[in-house]
C-alpha cells in the first residue's frame, strides 16, 4: 500500500493513522517553492522560499503533497517545487502549520502537531532517510535534441589540450526543471576551463537551457557519466599513437 492509499484510509479509519504517520515520515513529499531553489555547491544544503495557503477560517498553512501528481492537481500550471523527506520538511517549518494535499483529500498538522512527531522522531531514533542532496538528484540520458550546444562545445574542447573527453546527461533535482550537465575528463584547474567555458557557451543557449559543468574526478561526475558514451574525444597527438 502506497502512501496516498494509507492516507485515503487514515481519515475513515483511525487505528490506520499511526501507521500513516510511521510511513509519512520516512516518505519524500513535494513542495511549492515561490522561486527556484538555490543550491549551495560548496557547503552543501538548499535555499528555498515555500508558498503558503490559506484555509477557509483563514488560518495560514504551507500546502505539501504526497506525490508529484497531487502538487500539480493543487498548481493547475507550471511551479518551481522541492522534493524532500517529510520528517527534514518538519524540522525546517516546525513553527509553522502545513497542510498535506489541500483541495483534495488530506490532512492539516498544526505546528505543535509537527513538533510532537518530531520528537517521537527523535526518541525513537528516525533519521530523515534524505537528509544529503544528492539523494534527490537523477542522472540520465539526455531527452532532448541540444545539438545547438554540442557542436559549439566540440569546437571549443578542440582547442583545449587539457580535456580528454565530455559526455552530456540530463540531470534532475527532485522535480525541478531538468539541467544538462556535462563531465569533463580533464587535467588541471577547472575554474581556468569552466568559467570562460560558460562565457563562450552563452551565445548558444536557448530558451529554457539550465547548463551545468562537473569534472569526472568528481564522486557525482563519475556517478553522473556512469554509461553514458562521451560526445567529444581527444584526438590523440602523433607521439601519444
Amino acid at each position: 500500500m502506497n502512501l496516498d492509499e494509507l492516507l485515503k484510509e487514515a481519515i475513515t479509519k483511525p487505528e490506520k493513522r499511526s501507521l500513516f504517520l510511521q510511513m509519512l515520515i520516512q516518505s519524500d513529499v513535494f513542495v511549492i517553492c515561490k522561486h527556484p531553489v538555490q543550491h549551495d555547491e560548496i557547503n552543501g544544503g538548499v535555499k528555498m522560499e515555500l508558498i503558503t495557503t490559506q484555509n477557509p477560517d483563514g488560518d495560514i498553512f504551507i500546502p505539501f503533497f504526497t506525490s508529484y501528481r497531487a502538487l500539480q492537481q493543487f498548481a493547475k500550471r507550471y511551479v518551481n517545487c522541492y522534493k524532500l523527506n517529510c520528517l527534514r520538511l518538519f524540522d525546517l517549518i516546525q513553527s509553522a502549520n502545513a497542510v498535506l494535499n489541500p483541495n483534495s483529500y488530506g490532512k492539516e498538522f498544526s505546528s505543535q502537531e509537527i513538533r510532537s512527531i518530531l520528537m517521537v522522531a527523535r526518541n525513537l531514533n528516525i533519521p530523515a532517510i534524505s537528509m544529503k542532496e544528492e539523494d534527490t538528484i537523477e542522472y540520465r540520458p539526455i531527452q532532448r535534441n541540444i545539438d545547438h550546444l554540442l557542436r559549439p562545445l566540440t569546437r571549443y574542447l578542440a582547442r583545449q589540450a587539457n580535456v580528454d573527453a565530455c559526455c552530456a546527461v540530463e540531470m534532475v533535482r527532485g522535480c525541478e526543471r531538468p539541467q544538462t550537465l556535462f563531465v569533463f575528463d580533464m587535467v588541471g584547474n577547472t575554474r581556468k576551463l569552466f568559467f570562460p567555458l560558460s562565457k563562450y557557451m552563452q551565445s548558444f543557449t536557448k530558451q529554457g537551457d539550465r547548463l551545468v559543468f562537473i569534472s569526472l574526478e568528481e564522486p557525482a561526475g563519475k556517478k553522473a557519466a556512469e554509461g553514458i558514451e562521451p560526445f567529444y574525444i581527444r584526438k590523440k597527438r602523433y607521439f601519444e599513437k
